[in-house]
């Protein structure tokens, strides 16, 4: 720690490593200068919501306060120098990461990617009802579908940032002052929106050296996005093309297909470390392919679903390159994407389809990824019409899977009966969210349109839903 006496009217430096902080002599006030590679927070934000981005300590005290609503002191100090009394540190919300859509892990190492899978623990306490309110209700960013990420991305804890897809709007969350604010470009350059459905965008994430990077499509190309929450900023780098799926992390690459200004797709590969850029062809590509759901990865391959076939990477025996190919369905086959995404089963990954055969067709699992793909009968519950005019059939489809807890989120549609296209209606239906593992809790119920799209995650220690259709984002204590 390094302390420099400018002159007697002057402010004091005050250098501590990473932070530099400053001390008016007259009144004994400290005010922070930069923090880390950061900067500062503008002038007119709430000291509360931003002392915990840095770690400091507060007094409320009027002699440390010189005529302020609260006094910062650096983290380092645990007694006031004016008055000798101890210091609160300011609220800590932990350091959790949880990345969309299903808090997937930060470095693209888990051997499996895309699935609705999350190594968080979900666990609420019991005696909770649907009847019963929640724990806490956030406003929502704004009126339409969001994405939702926690992440400290260089500070001292993590805060909730929300990122309206589209209209390439980021926002975080200001915990003391319990509002949404947008984070503003640095320079010209903004993030562009997405066109891609909540069932195609996803994003890669890769923290080098401390400093968390998101890789965000857009239909200007692929965002390399830096958030500095302290300063209420984001830096945005956009390479390529229009993104036309998402990006995934794999084998040290991030990939994602594009579309280029002669409309063919192609799969661009990113070397994080310095941006470079490797165009991957697609052989046997159908020219009519354009759009494609959100990636499934393994080590072996990288697949992006789409209505006439599968965009693959393949991983190949020597470096980290792999070769790009489009893979029909086979004959006969056709997807069924409003039946739900792909699931695992037998080491394999697999996609509900329908096969046509002398009976007229019937619902299979195909397996992904093979020239040859094996079939199975589906495992779940699919929905059917209740032909004999009595009780809604219930249907329940999971949301996320913890594999920490053993405990699935779902969401059980109590009047589905009439639900004979799968996951095609638009229809309301009264849902009960709730966690099954080695019991069932309920724990909230809504109307909602569509709810197999509600988002979860967690964010200091609650686990919030989100739908467009909910006024608010209620949340709920997790269970220690």
């Amino acid at each position: 720690m390094a302390t420099t006496v400018l002159s007697e009217r002057e402010n004091e430096s005050w250098d501590l490593g990473d932070q530099l902080w400053s001390r008016d002599p007259a009144t004994g006030a400290f005010e922070l200068l930069a923090y880390r590679q950061l900067g500062t927070a503008g002038a007119a934000a709430d000291p509360l919501d931003w002392a915990g981005l840095v770690g400091a300590r507060l007094s409320h005290d009027p002699a440390d306060c010189a005529g302020r609503s609260v006094a910062l002191f650096p983290g380092q100090f645990r007694y006031s120098p004016t008055t000798g009394h101890p210091l609160a540190p300011a609220p800590h919300r932990g350091t959790e990461v949880w990345l969309p859509p299903f808090g997937g892990e930060r470095d693209g190492a888990q051997r499996l990617q895309g699935l609705r899978l999350t190594s968080a623990r979900l666990s609420l306490p019991g005696g909770l009802s649907p009847d019963a309110g929640p724990d806490d209700e956030l406003p929502p960013p704004c009126e339409g579908p969001c994405h939702f990420m926690v992440a400290a991305f260089s500070t001292c804890e993590s805060r909730l940032v929300a990122l309206e897809v589209a209209r390439g709007v980021l926002c975080q969350w200001l915990p003391h002052s319990r509002r949404w604010a947008e984070l503003a470009p640095v320079g010209d350059a903004r993030l562009s929106p997405s066109s891609l459905g909540d069932d195609a965008w996803s994003l890669a994430a890769l923290e080098q050296q401390g400093t968390l990077r998101l890789f965000l499509p857009s239909d200007d190309g692929l965002a390399v996005v830096g958030i500095n929450l302290l300063a209420g900023r984001c830096e945005v780098h956009t390479l390529g093309s229009t993104c036309v799926g998402a990006p995934v992390l794999w084998r040290g690459r991030v990939h994602v297909p594009m579309l280029d200004r002669e409309g063919v797709v192609f799969v661009q590969a990113v070397r994080p470390d310095d941006l470079a850029l490797e165009r991957m062809p697609v052989s046997g590509l159908d020219p009519a392919a354009h759009r494609w759901l959100r990636p499934v990865a393994d080590p072996q391959r990288i697949v992006w679903m789409g209505s006439r076939g599968q965009l693959l990477v393949r991983a190949e025996a020597a470096g980290p390159a792999g070769a790009a190919s489009f893979l029909p369905w086979p004959a006969g086959i056709a997807p069924r994407f409003d039946l739900g995404g792909p699931s695992l089963a037998a080491g394999h990954l697999w996609q509900p389809c329908f096969l046509r055969d002398a009976q007229g067709g019937r619902v299979v699992s195909v397996q992904l990824g093979a020239s040859d793909p094996a079939l199975r009968d589906p495992a779940g519950d699919g929905p059917e019409d209740d032909d004999d005019g009595g009780t809604a059939r219930e249907r329940s489809t999971t949301l996320l899977a913890s594999t920490t807890s053993s405990v699935t989120l779902r969401a059980r549609l109590d009047d589905a009966r009439r639900v004979s296209s799968g996951f095609g209606s638009k229809e309301s239906y009264l849902t009960t969210f709730e966690l099954a593992g080695e019991d069932t809790l309920a724990f909230f119920a809504a109307r909602l349109s569509r709810p197999w799209t509600t988002q979860a995650f967690l964010y200091a220690g609650r686990l919030y839903l989100h739908h467009p259709e909910l006024p608010v984002l209620p949340g709920w204590q997790c269970a220690a």
